[in-house]
C-alpha cells in the first residue's frame, strides 16, 4: 500500500505540468513597433535617449502575460542597437497583462551612443527622428498561468 502511495504521488508530481498547462497559440500575439521618439539629448552630450514602443495584442481566447522581450534596434537598415525588457524578477500579477483583443502599448528608453559611423544619422535623428526608416527584430517570451513560449517579431515604421 506504501509503494502504491508512493507511486501515485511520484505519477502526479511527472504529470502535473501536462494536467494543468494552458495551451495557446503564440502566432496569436502580434507585436508591432508603433513609433521611436527622441526623449532627449544633442551633439554636445553625444548620445541619445529613444522612446521605442511596442503594442502587443492577444488574440487568444484567455489573458497571458510577457516576461521578457529582447530586440534589435534599424534606422534605415544599420543596427543602431539593442535592448531586453525585463519582468522576470516581477511577479505575474504584476508584468504587463495581454487581454484578449485588448492592444496594450509597452515602452523602453534605448540610449544611442555617438560614434563617427552614426554622425549623419545622429544629425537626422536630432532634427527629425520621423525622417528615419525604424525597424525592430526579436523576440518575446509570452507566458499563460502555467506555459510559456517565445514569440519572434518584426516590425517597420
Amino acid at each position: 500500500m506504501l509503494i502504491g502511495a508512493i507511486a501515485a504521488v511520484a505519477l502526479a508530481i511527472i504529470f502535473y505540468p501536462l494536467i494543468v498547462q494552458t495551451p495557446f497559440d503564440p502566432e496569436r500575439v502580434a507585436i508591432q513597433m508603433t513609433g521611436v521618439e527622441l526623449l532627449s539629448g544633442s551633439e554636445g552630450e553625444q548620445r541619445l535617449d529613444l522612446r521605442v514602443a511596442l503594442q502587443l495584442t492577444n488574440t487568444n481566447e484567455f489573458t497571458l502575460t510577457t516576461s521578457l522581450i529582447m530586440y534589435e534596434l534599424f534606422a534605415d537598415g544599420a543596427p543602431v542597437g539593442s535592448d531586453t525588457i525585463s519582468y522576470e524578477d516581477v511577479p505575474v500579477t504584476g508584468r504587463p497583462a495581454l487581454f484578449p483583443n485588448q492592444p496594450v502599448t509597452i515602452s523602453d528608453t534605448l540610449t544611442l551612443q555617438y560614434s563617427d559611423e552614426m554622425a549623419s544619422l545622429f544629425s537626422r535623428i536630432l532634427n527629425n527622428s520621423t525622417d528615419v526608416n525604424w525597424r525592430i527584430s526579436g523576440s518575446a517570451t509570452i507566458e499563460s498561468g502555467t506555459t510559456l513560449q517565445e514569440k519572434r517579431f518584426s516590425s517597420e515604421v
